[in-house]
């Protein structure tokens, strides 16, 4: 749903803006030859993504899997590089942006993992869990209430912390008065995957600042619309349960 939507306003704004476009028409032949030289590419998220999916590694181990198979195939399989030149300017300069990049995205997850600390401390979550409970909302409330304290969150605090941090606090209280857990897991990824996207920690906007050399306030309003489509998402999810629980139904 959330592609759907991004791709709507992908088109908009390149037809808005009069973004250039590539006008080309290949045969059968051309197409075959581009499709070969760019095989091992291609198939290069079945290693990452299907190593997940399979229980081969985790989703950080499957990113080094990733890395390693793309070494690979720059050293060996990449016609046109020179090997001597690839080791000694090209991989050198990869891992060096890559150290950089790594270093102010990890300096703001171990500042959020403060912030999470002190919070479970506290014990914030349990007294919000259980002023939600006290307050005897019904199903539709509630998961509007959880979905703002879903978006706080994010707006300080890691995906991963978060989950860890939110999931044994509300699930119980979503499946008390009759939310599937399926709907909350739903709710919890998206309302997160905004909360990626938002200062202060945005973890999202960092790495995407880190790469380009653009700002944070240029690169938040480049995907304000994205964003808006995600919330968007979140909100019909949380009012129609029918859009997360359709599919599994059918099982």
């Amino acid at each position: 749903m959330i592609g759907i939507f991004q791709l709507g306003i992908t088109l908009f704004i390149s037809i808005k803006r009069k973004y250039p476009k590539e006008e080309i028409s290949l045969n059968g032949r051309e197409i075959f030859e581009r499709t070969k030289r760019s095989f091992f590419a291609l198939i290069m998220p079945i290693f990452v993504v299907g190593s997940v999916v399979m229980g081969i590694a985790t989703a950080t181990e499957s990113a080094a899997i990733g890395v390693m198979y793309a070494f690979v195939i720059g050293l060996f399989l990449m016609w046109g590089v020179k090997r001597k030149e690839y080791l000694t300017k090209m991989l050198p300069s990869a891992l060096k942006s890559a150290i950089l990049t790594s270093a102010k995205i990890m300096i703001i997850i171990a500042l959020s993992k403060l912030y999470i600390w002190i919070l479970a401390l506290e014990r914030v979550p349990e007294m919000v869990a259980g002023l939600v409970v006290e307050m005897n909302l019904s199903p539709e409330i509630m998961l509007i209430f959880i979905v703002f304290i879903i978006l706080m969150a994010g707006t300080f605090i890691d995906v991963s912390p978060a989950i860890l941090l939110l999931t044994p606090v509300f699930l119980p209280a979503c499946v008390a008065v009759g939310i599937s857990p399926i709907q909350f897991g739903a709710i919890l990824i998206t309302g997160l995957a905004v909360g990626a996207v938002t200062p202060p920690v945005g973890t999202c906007i960092n790495v995407a600042s880190a790469i380009s050399g653009l700002g944070i306030g240029s690169i938040f309003k480049g995907a304000l619309p994205f964003l808006l489509a995600n919330v968007l998402t979140l909100l019909l999810i949380s009012i129609f349960s029918e859009l997360t629980l359709w599919i599994p139904s059918l099982f």
